[in-house]
């Protein structure tokens, strides 16, 4: 099977719903760390992930790739350090449930960014994709999902929103590589910390972990979504990431022992069959080609 750029890109944001789905099991083994000083110090070794790429691929033309990504690069910054915020200050205001079932409605997002601003149609399969999606992701979360939290909501809804803002950017400019955005907001999420947390003592294994977290789960799953979204249009590339919700409650499971129940594995079990069925199908495509 020959591996195009199309090819790439899927296995790569595939690759991101995989090492971001580790969140929420982190998460539940940090102690006393803040939701403040977590998104905070985790964007330390977030920043030194795509910042170690960017020097390993540039090399001495590092400065000129900071040059490249332009203003709209500093602008795809700004979105991915306030998506950070929002993320903080909304799950801080709803339940896990109602937080996970609204970032999940990324595709739909993707799916009106990439008509209006790329000018791309979504294609049937895809959008038959998307549908069965949602309806899985709404199955996963139908008995935790709560409307009286609507603050929260608003708030929350300003992550998949800017998630789908990020991948038009990113693959509206494909020929430029914005992973030095991408560390420029790590800097940024650092610079609020500083600036909005008012004890900033944390325990040791806490630190450590946050880390981890920085550089495994968060470095690394947005590293690859910085790639692979340069190759595959908004909301095909948000639909792959959806592998993210599928995994995250089994990885609580066999971490902490958190058994999901029933209704979010069937939910859970529908995403990944649509996920899967598009992603075969769009190998079958470029196989034919």
């Amino acid at each position: 099977m020959k591996l195009n750029n199309e090819m790439f890109g899927a296995l790569c944001l595939l690759g991101a719903g995989f090492f971001l789905s580790f969140g929420g099991l982190l998460i539940r083994l940090i102690d006393n760390a803040s939701t403040m000083q977590i998104t905070s110090y985790r964007s330390v070794t977030f920043s030194l992930v795509a910042l170690l790429y960017i020097i390993i691929k540039f090399k001495g033309k590092t400065p000129q790739a900071f040059k490249n990504i332009g203003m709209g690069g500093i602008v795809l910054a700004f979105i991915l350090a306030f998506s950070n915020v929002f993320f903080v200050f909304g799950m801080s205001n709803t339940t896990v449930a109602n937080a996970v079932f609204i970032m999940s409605t990324g595709p739909l997002w993707a799916a009106v960014a990439s008509y209006f601003f790329l000018k791309k149609i979504v294609g049937k399969k895809t959008l038959i994709a998307i549908t069965g999606s949602m309806i899985g992701i709404g199955i996963m979360f139908s008995q935790g999902f709560q409307s009286t939290n609507i603050l929260g909501n608003i708030i929350i809804l300003g992550v998949p929103i800017s998630f789908a803002i990020q991948l038009t950017l990113i693959n509206r400019s494909s020929e430029i590589d914005f992973m030095p955005a991408t560390f420029l907001a790590g800097i940024i999420v650092c610079l609020l910390g500083v600036i909005f947390i008012n004890d900033h003592t944390i325990s040791n294994h806490d630190l450590f972990l946050v880390l981890f977290m920085g550089a495994f789960q968060v470095g690394i799953g947005f590293l690859l979504i910085t790639v692979g979204s340069r190759y595959i249009p908004p909301h095909r590339a948000a639909l792959y990431i959806l592998l993210e919700p599928v995994l995250a409650p089994i990885w609580a499971w066999l971490g902490v022992g958190e058994i999901p129940p029933t209704i979010e594995l069937i939910g859970g079990l529908i995403v990944f069959s649509f996920v899967a069925w598009r992603l075969i199908d769009q190998f079958r495509e470029v196989e034919k080609n």
